[in-house]
């Protein structure tokens, strides 16, 4: 075992190895992969007593449940934990504040549990306290506590909530040609504009997606941008690089602590304790890769078929002359690389990083639904309007796949190029204070295609010359109050500021001045400045009532956005019209959580908040029937209520309901030339049941396995749902935000975790019983409304995930792999507008597909790790789901990566 790894052990009969040992196997395994066969070698055991770790070091523990406690020593230590689950259930530790050497620390968190430990190289023994506990070995024992990542990613089955988590290690291994990938296999969760979203992410929880409804933060601060995507809708972008992350925090549904209305994303970046090794004040993480399967772009390049648009035309579909060079399957064409470095002192912990990244245009997949010109023969000829002047087709050819792009053929303007830095310090006042200081830069130039330019499978997309930009820079800083008995003060709090500039090539390249009569260059991009800052302060307390155990957490939050047209769009685009305009949100929240018996816990909270927007666009400026000049203000409660019920050792069933309230987003409530604010708009609410069962047991099949098993059902009623759509008023029409009825959404999730001797499995899972969007109270359906923006935030009826890993020799070496099967739509989509235009927004489509991921990561050393992972193994042609494009996603791609550590 090595206490760098953060992987699950389970005990078996095998010693415990030297480093020495564990160096030689894997040497021994590289000649083995080699193809030469030596003899395997006697390994030596690990001495009897245990070595005790002399430096102190310090320890932030609260009082809680004991497997919890040791999981947070774990995570301090990086020592492997090694016990029987039974001993630990119902068993609390104390607070534990202040610097211990190891040993010490392990005594106080023990003391009173009837348990004593041992100290076995890099592990720690857990163990019942008799005179003869200390002759225990670990095969001995059974199925044990995880630490590490992996045990978080396991304490979602002892939560009474919807949440997940994804470990750095499902983040590097599974990550693909986009950061949206990160999420694929969290039940109810997908990231939208997957393929054209400059790197950026746009979370989909549960149907619900943009405009706040999902909150999104990078070490608690926010860096969301909304993108305008022409007539086909907007991007809800968030940003950051994955070389950067320790783990992702994923809360399904509301929580009177935050804004999300749909849930919360918390993205977590490196510690010091990710870098520096034990025992060490400095560590250096080198990380370098390269991935296949992209092109470099060519300017004007046109992809796919060139269809016959006219009765006159020839009835042929002629295909693009370049695109089809796709590179050979293990030839380098993009590349990444990044450098992080951290101090780890007594009082003070620095982390510094940069990361770099560039890939080109990528090739899809070669089977599947790819174009496919087919021959229909005599086809009615008619106008959007329904007018039929009389001249028909002889031959229609249609499209017979999903996009215009064939089978393996470069997918244009997809090239991504990234640069990001981290910086973090924190300095520890004493032994209850500490103060951080951060900042997360990202910068990025993508293809980044609007989107209005690309909605069906005819249409053709052409290289653009330039790309599009994202500088994001995003500073915080935290301060936390613990003192030593941490019972009624945990206080935390926090200020954090996020630049955003987005710019763009600019859409119209006629209509308007050029940026020379500006003394600007030609190549001058238009776009957005947006500034965002918050603060919060939130304090923890946790008292003995007499009547059983009582937690209290209650705090207050504020953020301002202001956003507006950058330097001389307003005159380069003066009819694309961005927003320019502020928005201001304040909340306070309360929650408790009593458990008067062991078997019973009762939530409950409340939230109050109040927002305020105002629109500085001029009202002399404003288009006829459209309102400017507008400013809305309106706040509510939000309460909620759950119980926990736990009437068999390891089994726990919960139930929890909340009547959640969103305030409009700056989008919907500052106008632009694509949508007029409402002045009548009122904020939604959400009605939300949550059931679920929770299930861990030990020795499911043999001695020694576990399994976790996590079932929820989910049932959202979102009443004066935000929506866009087509109006008339006076004779003048245009497109507005209002109030519908409601929207509706209920599903089943589930996930399960087995393991056994190295081996893990994980099966996601989840099933849509009901999406539907009610215009009035009886105008319900389950079709998206033609010009709302949810037309492309209806997720699949259903997705299956299946994860499976095996570690073999000595953990040097672990394979694996994943299936994800995606499903259809799970509704249709609406009729288009009565007045008889054209959609607003065209539904992108796609056809059900499975896609195969296999990894292997080699630790070399205990300082150099490599890897291997080949995406969509089967080379699938795909559309991914909540797409705004109509273009197909990357076909198998090798990636190779080394990690150098020291």
């Amino acid at each position: 075992m090595r206490a760098n790894r953060q992987t699950h052990h389970r005990a078996t009969g095998s010693t415990p190895r030297t480093p020495a040992a564990a160096q030689g196997t894997r040497a021994m395994l590289i000649i083995l992969l080699t193809g030469t066969v030596l003899p395997v070698a006697a390994l030596m055991p690990m001495p009897a007593r245990a070595q005790v770790q002399d430096t102190a070091r310090p320890f932030a523990i609260d009082a809680q449940p004991l497997s919890a406690a040791l999981l947070r020593f774990s995570e301090t230590s990086r020592r492997q934990i090694i016990a029987d689950a039974g001993l630990l259930r119902d068993k609390m530790a104390p607070a534990l504040h202040g610097d211990f050497n190891d040993d010490d620390a392990l005594r106080r968190l023990l003391a009173g549990t009837g348990l004593t430990h041992r100290l076995s190289g890099d592990a720690v023994i857990i163990m019942a306290a008799p005179d003869d506990a200390a002759g225990l070995s670990p095969e001995h024992l059974g199925p044990l506590v995880v630490s590490g990542a992996t045990g978080r990613a396991a304490q979602i089955y002892e939560t009474a909530a919807p949440k997940s988590y994804v470990p750095a290690e499902t983040i590097e291994r599974y990550r693909g040609s986009s950061p949206a990938d990160m999420f694929r296999g969290v039940p109810g969760v997908m990231s939208g504009e997957a393929r054209n979203g400059a790197g950026s992410i746009d979370v989909n929880i549960r149907g619900m997606q943009g405009m706040g409804r999902v909150a999104v933060t990078v070490d608690g601060t926010s860096n969301a941008v909304t993108v305008y995507q022409g007539y086909q809708g907007v991007s809800n972008r968030s940003f950051v690089d994955p070389d950067f992350l320790a783990g992702i925090d994923i809360t399904r549904g509301s929580d009177v602590a935050s804004s999300g209305i749909a849930g919360t994303v918390a993205m977590t970046t490196l510690g010091a304790d990710d870098i520096v090794s034990e025992g060490e004040t400095l560590g250096i993480r080198l990380k370098g890769g390269f991935g296949t399967n992209t092109a470099s772009p060519s300017t004007g390049q046109r992809g796919g078929y060139a269809w016959p648009n006219s009765p006159n035309a020839e009835p042929v579909a002629t295909s693009s002359a370049a695109g089809m060079d796709r590179p050979s399957l293990l030839e380098p064409t993009s590349g990444s690389g990044s450098v992080v470095a951290a101090l780890k002192e007594d009082r003070i912990d620095l982390v510094v990083g940069y990361a770099y990244r560039r890939q080109g245009n990528y090739h899809a997949g070669e089977h599947g639904p790819a174009a496919d010109p087919v021959s229909t023969g005599p086809r009615e000829y008619c106008y959007a309007s329904g007018y039929c002047p009389g001249t028909d087709y002889t031959d229609y050819i249609e499209n017979g796949g999903i996009a215009n792009y064939r089978a393996g053929e470069e997918v244009l303007n997809t090239q991504l190029e990234t640069k990001s830095w981290l910086a973090k310090g924190t300095l520890r006042l004493g032994d209850e204070h500490s103060i951080q200081l951060g900042y997360n830069g990202f910068n990025s130039e993508a293809g980044d295609l609007l989107a209005s330019r690309l909605t069906s499978e005819r249409g053709r997309a052409v290289q653009q010359d330039q790309t599009a930009g994202a500088k994001v820079d995003a500073y915080s800083l935290k301060y936390r109050w613990l003192p030593d008995d941490g019972e009624l003060i945990d206080l935390k709090a926090g200020l954090w500021q996020t630049r955003l500039e987005m710019r763009n090539p600019r859409r119209s390249q006629v209509l308007f001045p050029k940026p020379e009569d500006f003394g600007l260059p030609a190549n001058y991009r238009t776009g957005s400045d947006t500034v965002m800052w918050g603060a919060d302060v939130i304090n923890a307390s946790r008292l003995d009532t007499g009547m059983g155990s009582l937690g209290l957490t209650y705090g207050l939050s504020y953020q301002n956005e202001d956003t507006r047209p950058s330097a001389y769009t307003p005159e380069l685009e003066s009819w694309l019209d961005l927003r320019d305009g502020s928005r201001q949100e304040a909340a306070g929240f309360v929650k408790a959580a009593w458990q008067p018996i062991d078997w019973l816990t009762v939530n409950g909270g409340l939230r109050y908040q109040h927002f305020w927007s105002e629109d500085r666009n001029e009202p002399e400026l404003a288009r006829p029937g459209y309102a400017y000049d507008n400013a809305l203000d309106d706040g509510g409660f939000s309460p909620a209520l759950g119980v926990t019920v736990e009437p068999f050792k390891d089994t726990q069933f919960y139930v929890n309901w909340s009547d959640a309230l969103r305030m409009p987003s700056i989008i919907e409530s500052v106008s632009a030339f694509t949508m007029n604010v409402n002045k009548a708009l009122v904020p939604e609410r959400s009605r939300n049941w949550e059931l679920g069962v929770n299930h861990r047991q030990n020795r499911v099949l043999t001695d020694g396995d576990q399994a976790m098993a996590k079932f929820g059902v989910f049932d959202w009623t979102v009443s004066d749902y935000i929506a866009r759509e087509w109006y008339t008023v006076n004779g003048v029409s245009g497109l507005h935000i209002h109030n519908i009825d409601q929207a509706h959404f209920s599903g089943l999730e589930f996930s399960g975790r087995y393991e056994i001797d190295g081996f893990t499995a994980e099966l996601n899972a989840n099933y849509y019983l009901d999406v539907e969007f009610c215009r009035t109270s009886d105008s319900c359906g389950n079709k998206s409304l033609y010009a709302d923006y949810a037309t492309n935030q209806v997720p699949p009826e259903y997705m299956v995930d299946l994860m499976l890993s095996q570690r073999l020799f000595d953990d040097a070496l672990t394979i694996g792999g994943r299936a994800s099967h995606i499903g259809a739509r799970a509704i249709g989509h609406g009729d288009v507008t009565a007045q008889g235009a054209s959609q607003f927004i065209s539904m992108i489509d796609w056809k059900p597909y499975t896609l195969v991921d296999l990894f292997a990561e080699l630790e070399v050393t205990d300082n150099l790790t490599t890897g291997i992972r080949v995406q969509n193994l089967t080379d699938r042609y795909y559309v991914d789901p909540l797409s705004l494009v109509q273009q197909p996603g990357p076909g198998r791609t090798i990636y190779a990566s080394a990690t150098l550590k020291f």
